[in-house]
């Protein structure tokens, strides 16, 4: 009987790991601390990673920001966008700028400046999409970001034109710590990582469900009270300042911005990496930007043959992401899971053939 109770207590008593593990913050801390280790230990001139690949997991986290804002924008609220690339540009151009005039601002005040910036556009362009839908809204931010990309080009004192903007200095955080070359990635981490739990919070939140339902439907969504000009300006405005962080964080990490950075591939790209992730949540961007941005630099440059013919690295990654879309609706996010269930149900069976099958007492 006594030992009984103690093993009901032992059933009974809070399991801590596994509360830890089913919290969604866990997995990407884990994330962060290996990310955290790896550059690091690139620091030290002992870990596995080069220069080259260093700065790659960089600009594919600061793409990653990107990625999440446009997730919230098409993904849950139903608003097709391609004008990404010009609202990174235009975060980048505007921090370049600053960085450069005033030599030594704290970083805060350089981000605070732009959001500011990307809110007002984000209204802007969220009120001008008010009456159109679909296709046509494709077009309107297709329009905006031509108009961006020849400002971008034209010769000005805020892009300089082709030759862009370049010698821009690290930024200084809290005008005591100054960054460098290996220093300014645990900016981008800090920073997604933050835009991680702030969208894991406004897909939870009663903002994020009625997007939802606003991209499901319109009239019904209208039906239930929801107020879609709210929703709608409110989700332009998010994947806005989202887009603007990422250019600063680009330009922080890089030094310069060229027009040439923010085309219409790039915009594409993003898309790419929405659909290929196959969700909305952060892992499944990370999942998407990852094949995007990162496997030709980590994956194929390595591999001899396709150094002796990069254009087949193309036409792999176009393959690979036909087989995807074709096999996998779901994107990398159902790939993963359907491999992580083979393998439970592979280990499942060889654990009924090494100990038999298992007996209830």
């Amino acid at each position: 009987m006594k030992n009984s109770y103690k093993q009901l207590e032992r059933n009974l008593k809070p399991h801590y790991f596994k509360t830890a593990l089913k919290n969604p913050v866990f997995g990407y801390s884990v994330l962060a601390l290996g990310l955290l280790t790896l550059q690091l230990s690139f620091m030290q001139g002992v870990g596995p990673i080069t220069l080259t690949i260093s700065r790659m997991i960089s600009l594919t986290m600061i793409y990653t920001v990107a990625a999440m804002g446009l997730g919230i924008l098409t993904g849950m609220a139903g608003l097709v966008s391609l004008g990404t690339a010009a609202f990174i540009g235009f975060g980048a151009y505007t921090a370049g700028n600053l960085l450069r005039m005033f030599v030594g601002v704290p970083f805060t005040f350089v981000l605070l400046v732009v959001i500011a910036a990307g809110v007002v556009m984000g209204v802007v362009i969220g009120f001008i999409s008010l009456r159109v839908r679909g296709l046509y809204l494709l077009v309107i931010t297709m329009g905006f970001a031509t108009v961006m990309q020849e400002v971008f080009q034209a010769p000005n004192p805020f892009t300089n034109g082709w030759s862009g903007l370049t010698g821009v200095p690290f930024p200084r955080i809290a005008l005591f710590l100054q960054l460098n070359r290996e220093t300014v990635f645990f900016l981008s981490l800090v920073i997604m990582f933050i835009l991680v739990w702030v969208t894991l919070n406004i897909i939870h939140s009663p903002m994020g469900r009625a997007m939802a339902a606003m991209a499901s439907s319109e009239p019904l969504a209208q039906a239930m009270g929801i107020k879609l000009l709210k929703y709608r300006v409110l989700a332009f405005v998010i994947a806005t300042v989202y887009a603007a962080i990422s250019g600063v964080l680009f330009v922080s990490s890089i030094g310069a911005a060229v027009p040439q950075n923010w085309s219409f591939m790039l915009s594409l790209n993003l898309l790419a990496v929405l659909i290929l992730g196959g969700g909305v949540k952060p892992h499944s961007i990370m999942l998407g930007s990852f094949f995007v941005f990162a496997m030709d630099l980590i994956v194929w440059q390595r591999i001899p043959f396709f150094q002796r013919f990069p254009g087949f690295v193309m036409v792999i990654s176009g393959v690979l992401m036909i087989l995807i879309f074709a096999k996998f609706p779901g994107g990398l996010t159902r790939l993963v899971t359907e491999l992580r269930n083979l393998v439970v149900k592979i280990f499942r069976k060889w654990r009924v053939y090494r100990y038999g099958p298992e007996t209830e007492l």
